[in-house]
């Protein structure tokens, strides 16, 4: 379903409201979404669809996903510390244990990723081969 742009402004006047500074509080949207919802404006689903858009990139952009070869000590809870007080807090954080990376961690904030697997190394030299 295309969204009209007076349905964006709205969206993005809400998704604005969600806001403290940089940091997106729950309680502010469901607060927000709320209010839509008793009032039901003219074209309220575009909106909500739209808010929705812009929470789950905000969302997306704030998770702190860290992956490691084998256990960490603390399940990262440093390595979370320390980057949160590098780039800010996180809204959501995931650790895991993945062994295809054979060795190393492999750290992602949003789209930012910070490789540092054997799995990728390898993974470069073998594409630089070819």
């Amino acid at each position: 379903m295309k969204i009209s742009r007076q349905a964006r402004r709205k969206a993005k006047a809400l998704f604005r409201l969600c806001l403290d500074g940089e940091a997106l509080k729950p309680d502010r949207v469901r607060q927000v979404v709320g209010a839509l919802l008793d009032r039901k404006p003219r074209g309220y689903l575009p909106i909500l669809q739209r808010l929705r858009q812009l929470i789950a990139y905000r969302v997306a952009e704030n998770t702190l996903s860290i992956e490691s070869a084998a256990p960490l000590p603390d399940e990262g809870r440093s390595l979370f510390s320390q980057l949160e007080a590098r780039y800010g807090a996180a809204l959501e954080k995931r650790y895991s244990v993945r062994p295809r990376l054979i060795g190393g961690i492999r750290i992602q904030k949003g789209s930012t990723v910070w490789d540092g697997s054997i799995f990728q190394r390898l993974q470069t030299l073998e594409s630089s081969l070819t």
